[in-house]
Parts: structure tokens; C-alpha cells; sequence
């Protein structure tokens, strides 16, 4: 009775692993955690039956694609993928990251029907304690995750079921190194030209800029950005550079100084209005400056308007 309890037990540590598993096992651990994947590799990994989960980013790293994502994504994900390699990982979290270069892969890239780069997919186990019963891949979208390997580890974390995967960025000691001398210097700098920052730093007029200037920022999405690190700008289906991310859930860092430039026209433009032209003495002046900063104010208006229709279709408000 004792012996079939602990044979019982044993069951789950004895059972063999695939061996797909196993084959992409040593792969991954001779290739240092990252995978490059060929069209037939591909088909292999993300076949029905799989007791491990998988990551794939279809990208293009070749020079004649010119694409800034994908070289911008390549070493955040290796050295992901490098870390998860040799971490120490719970009972079944057998995960690997993969990518499909166009080069290697272009058959992946036309049977998914992809006409831009990098696409990150997350295929799940469909055996296993993390099974569940979609076949196909949930894509990640970087408009939200960012491409720091930081982000991606906790979106993988929650979404993949991969409590043990967490990714702590090495110390950069050149960095630090040169962050010290900039201290030292910043220092000895500011207390040499002191009598000078002093007159400077007590004047509120330069207060004042300085807090317009972080309002305009702050109120234009400036705080999202640095948390979720997106691309500043990212080229379009056609080729052309896009500048404003579509939907309320995502940005680009070009946004924050499109917006916040805006808003800055228009406060201006109503502050001219208010304060500035009925200090004019000339009436010819006074209503051209009129005329003039009326118009400022309906253009930036009707520019602002529609960025909001490029962020959300639907957004019934426009002057032109």
C-alpha cells in the first residue's frame, strides 16, 4: 500500500518531457536562451501539442528593412531571453523565446498575413499544469508593454503564468562611472558660478516657465512615456512615419511635444487676448492683433481636435 502511494506520487516527477521539449531545451541553452527560428522550427514549436510555453517575435534585422523597432526591440529581448535561461524556474514553467527573422522566415510572415515589424506572439501550453485550450497565439502589443525587457518580463509574468520570471538589468559601470564625474563636475560648477545661479534661481519669472513647462508636458502624457518607454515615432503600413499612436491605450514619445506645443500655442494665444492687446494703444494695432491671435487660437484648436480624431475615430468634434 506504502509503495503504490509513493509510486503515485513519483508519477508527475517521472513523466518523460516531449521531445520537442527536450530538442529545444539544449537548442535554447546552446544558443544562450534565444532561439532563431526557421519556417519549419517555427511550425515545430507552435505545433498542437505543446507542454511548454513560447514567445515569438516576427521581425526584420536585416539593414535594407530599415526597421527601427526591430533593432531597437533585438537586444531588449536577448538579454531577456538570456537571463531566463540561466534563472532558476518553478515546477512547469518550461518557456522559451523565439524570433523569425524575415530573412529566415518569409513564409511565417505571409501565411500570418503581416505587413509590419516586430510582431511579438505568445503561444501557451495546450498540456500541462499552465494548459489552456487556445491553439493560436495572443499578440502583445508594444504600444502598451514598451520594448524594455523590464515591461515585457512582467507582462509575461501575469499573462504567461511565469511567477519566477523577473528581469534585473546589470549594473552599466561605464554608466556609472560617468554619471560620477558629471556629479563632481556638476557641483564644483555650481559652486564656482553660484553668485551667478543665485540671482538666477530667485527670479519668478523663471519659476513661472519652468512650471508652465512641466504642466504642459505632464498634461501631455510625458509620465506614461517614461513608464512604458514606447517608440518615439514608428513607420506606418505604407511606409510612412507615423507620429500619433491610434486609440486612448497607447502613445508615442513624438506626442508629448506635439501635444504639449499645442496646448502651449493656445494658452498663449488666449493669454495674448486677455492681457497683452488691450495694452495696445493703437487701434489699427490692437485689432489686427486681434485678428491675428483669434486665428492662432481657431487653427491649434482645430489641429488639436484633430489629433484627437487620429487617437480615436469616433471623436465627433472638429472646426476644419
Amino acid at each position: 500500500m506504502q509503495l503504490s502511494t509513493l509510486l503515485l506520487a513519483l508519477l508527475p516527477a517521472l513523466a518523460a518531457a516531449s521531445p520537442t521539449l527536450d530538442k529545444y531545451r539544449a537548442l535554447s541553452k546552446k544558443s544562450g536562451g534565444l532561439l532563431s527560428l526557421s519556417t519549419q522550427q517555427f511550425d515545430e514549436l507552435t505545433g498542437p501539442q505543446r507542454d511548454y510555453s513560447l514567445t515569438v517575435v516576427l521581425t526584420a534585422l536585416g539593414a535594407q528593412y530599415k526597421c527601427q523597432p526591430c533593432q531597437l526591440l533585438q537586444p531588449e529581448y536577448t538579454a531577456l531571453a538570456k537571463q531566463w535561461n540561466s534563472a532558476r524556474k518553478g515546477d512547469g514553467e518550461d518557456h522559451f523565446f523565439a524570433y523569425v527573422d524575415f530573412a529566415n522566415g518569409p513564409e511565417v510572415f505571409q501565411r500570418l498575413g503581416l505587413q509590419t515589424a516586430p510582431t511579438f506572439q505568445l503561444y501557451m501550453p495546450t498540456e500541462g499544469p499552465r494548459k489552456t485550450s487556445k491553439l493560436g497565439a495572443d499578440a502583445i502589443d508594444f504600444g502598451r508593454t514598451g520594448f524594455k525587457a523590464e515591461s515585457i518580463a512582467s507582462h509575461l509574468r501575469t499573462n504567461a503564468r511565469l511567477p519566477s520570471l523577473e528581469y534585473r538589468r546589470p549594473v552599466d559601470k561605464a554608466k556609472v562611472v560617468k554619471t560620477g564625474v558629471y556629479l563632481v563636475g556638476g557641483i564644483i560648477a555650481a559652486w564656482k558660478l553660484w553668485p551667478v545661479l543665485g540671482l538666477i534661481l530667485t527670479r519668478r519669472y523663471i519659476w513661472s516657465a519652468l512650471s508652465l513647462l512641466i504642466i504642459l508636458f505632464m498634461t501631455s502624457g510625458y509620465m506614461w512615456t517614461q513608464i512604458r518607454h514606447p517608440l518615439y515615432v514608428q513607420a506606418g503600413r505604407d511606409g510612412q512615419v507615423t507620429y500619433i499612436a491610434s486609440g486612448y491605450q497607447s502613445q508615442l514619445g513624438a506626442e508629448v511635444h506635439i501635444v504639449s506645443a499645442l496646448y502651449g500655442v493656445l494658452g498663449f494665444s488666449v493669454y495674448a487676448l486677455a492681457f497683452l492687446v488691450p495694452k495696445l494703444e493703437d487701434a489699427t494695432r490692437q485689432r489686427l492683433a486681434i485678428y491675428v491671435w483669434t486665428g492662432v487660437f481657431f487653427v491649434m484648436a482645430g489641429v488639436l481636435m484633430n489629433v484627437f480624431q487620429m487617437k480615436q475615430p469616433g471623436y465627433p468634434f472638429r472646426i476644419f
